[in-house]
């Protein structure tokens, strides 16, 4: 799939440029480009490349519509979740904590936007080993899901057995401590997980929060798509061909009938 990617990110930087000589720097299309780019740039492994994006991205939606606007909500959960990736955890957290405050405002306390923000959250005291916010965070998202959806529904499904998890590695944390205050040096220590995010994980959470869907795709199913996109740029090719063979020959008709006005 990488070269999918590094196409997908060769067609965005066209797209930025595009949109950056048309619309102009701080146009808000152009701003949503840079936001695209940097995604395709995560894909393609190019981190600080992503991380800048995502910050002049910021700089301009500040400049534009200041800090109060729904969709920094969006533009600090790309942010916080990149630094996520690079294990910049408190960093993150101010970007994802401020998005979380952002959905609340604008989309209220019960959204499933909201929701997200706190999984999201969540997820970073989890790498910090703080498990006691984390799991108050992953409630409040839990709640949610519940309340819209349903015990039965999959993303409360999803949130409850993450639930278990964190509370289980709590409870371990916890044994854990009072192993140390009872025996001190001597104290017989479990290993703790401490899960640092894996590039695939951040990823896919990016893709959902920025509602990209991946539809699973066979290697016939791709060559298809791929002969139809060829046909179509072909039949394109075509159509602009005879229209530019039809100006040429109305300009050629056109000419004696001008030469004969001169005379």
């Amino acid at each position: 799939a990488l070269p999918i990617y590094c196409e997908a990110l060769n067609n965005q930087q066209k797209a930025v440029l595009m949109s950056e000589r048309v619309l102009g720097i701080e146009h808000p299309s152009t701003i949503q480009e840079y936001m695209h780019l940097a995604l395709y740039s995560f894909a393609n492994s190019q981190l600080s490349t992503a991380l800048n994006l995502l910050y002049r991205a910021r700089y301009l939606m500040l400049l534009v519509f200041g800090e109060d606007h729904p969709e920094m909500a969006l533009l600090d959960s790309n942010i916080g979740l990149v630094l996520h990736g690079v294990m910049e955890y408190d960093l993150s957290l101010r970007f994802l904590e401020n998005a979380l405050a952002v959905n609340s405002k604008y989309h209220g306390g019960k959204s499933l936007k909201v929701a997200l923000s706190h999984h999201l959250v969540a997820r970073v005291y989890e790498s910090k080993g703080e498990f006691r916010s984390a799991l108050q965070h992953e409630k409040d998202g839990y709640t949610i899901y519940k309340t819209q959806f349903g015990e039965q529904h999959e993303k409360t499904k999803e949130s409850s057995e993450y639930l278990k998890y964190l509370t289980q590695q709590a409870v371990a944390l916890q044994r854990t401590m009072n192993e140390i205050y009872k025996n001190g040096s001597n104290a017989s220590i479990m290993p703790l997980k401490f899960t640092a995010p894996s590039m695939p994980s951040v990823l896919e959470q990016l893709n959902v929060i920025n509602g990209i869907l991946f539809i699973p795709l066979s290697q016939k199913d791709l060559e298809n798509l791929k002969a139809e996109v060829q046909r179509r740029q072909q039949l394109q090719e075509t159509i602009k061909g005879s229209q530019d063979a039809d100006l040429e020959d109305k300009v050629m008709e056109a000419k004696p009938a001008v030469q004969i006005g001169r005379a």
